[in-house]
């Protein structure tokens, strides 16, 4: 088999897999492939991979393109995902190969980093691919109103309260590495994003912090505020401090939901100490995060990565 960048003939096989694999209906994802690798925040900078037998695709790998700022400064940064070889092609190693196509020096892609956030099954194949497992997002819980979240839709009641999100950039000028958070990357996630999801500013003086979160339903009963993402403008724990307490007496004053939830990097102290001041305690769930190339090379500190669950392109 050969391993070749994406052309658009294979389109109709790439799909039909995704289908076959997933159970998703067609249009949809066609829509959704769309709207995520041909937008024009993507074109140009996202990198798909195919592994061929003559006109048969037998694997897809995607990298695509999600900024990472460290120190103010905008990197290209490529995120891994939608990985899938078809049934009748596993077990030949082609998963490794599409992996190793990106580092070929004659394909001079010329990238400052990967990320991923792999499942279990697949963790175990970029371990091996040399990829680098410096931490893991840590997993809070924190229960609000268990008996009330019983008898109403929370979404309903949010959807009533917050409406919709609004496309926002906030900068920090501190040491952290994070996602980049601007209105440009907010317009392409919009487009293809599926769910509700809402959003809250906390404000103190000139700081701000930026709450995003969704509602996910857990054994018919159990409502989930999910915070997918805290962009505060200062690291400083009071203010960081003061943002969750804001942000949860304003659910607890407007919503019910079972439990709110935040998975970060533990290695970020502040988070750790917020957690703490605030009630969220640790539970035995992690994200497996992953890196590989110019960014995890030189890079020995990791406690200044600010990669939150929201920075997956699951979310």
């Amino acid at each position: 088999m050969e391993i070749l960048p994406y052309q658009d003939w294979m389109r109709p096989q790439v799909i039909a897999m995704f289908v076959d694999e997933y159970g998703v209906i067609a249009d949809d994802f066609e829509k959704l492939f769309t709207d995520f690798y041909e937008s024009a925040f993507q074109k140009g900078k996202c990198i798909r991979i195919v592994a061929v037998e003559g006109d048969k695709v037998g694997g897809f790998q995607s990298f695509f393109y999600w900024p990472i700022s460290i120190n103010g400064e905008k990197k290209y940064t490529l995120q891994s995902g939608n990985s899938l070889v078809h049934p009748d092609f596993r077990g030949k190693g082609l998963f490794a190969k599409m992996l190793d196509y990106i580092h070929l020096p004659e394909n001079n892609y010329n990238v400052d980093g990967l990320i991923g956030f792999p499942v279990q099954m697949s963790y175990n194949s970029f371990i091996r691919n040399k990829w680098s497992n410096p931490f893991n997002l840590q997993w809070y819980v924190k229960p609000i109103n268990p008996l009330l979240s019983l008898f109403s839709s929370a979404e309903d009641k949010l959807s009533q309260q917050f409406g919709p999100r609004k496309a926002m950039t906030i900068v920090n000028s501190e040491t952290f590495a994070r996602i980049e958070q601007s209105e440009a990357f907010d317009g392409y996630r919009f487009a293809f994003q599926q769910g509700t999801y809402w959003r809250y500013l906390f404000t103190q003086g000139e700081e701000t912090c930026l709450f995003e979160f969704k509602i996910q339903i857990r054994k018919k009963w159990i409502q989930e505020l999910v915070i997918g993402k805290c962009v505060p403008s200062s690291y400083d724990e009071s203010f960081i401090t003061k943002a969750f307490f804001s942000f949860t007496k304003e659910i607890q004053r407007t919503t019910s939901v079972t439990l709110m939830s935040f998975a970060c990097n533990p290695l970020v102290s502040v988070y750790t100490r917020v957690m703490r001041n605030t009630g969220f305690r640790k539970i035995d769930k992690s994200i497996y995060f992953i890196t590989k190339g110019k960014i995890a090379n030189y890079t020995t500190d990791w406690s200044n990565w600010d990669i939150q669950r929201g920075d997956i392109d699951t979310w």
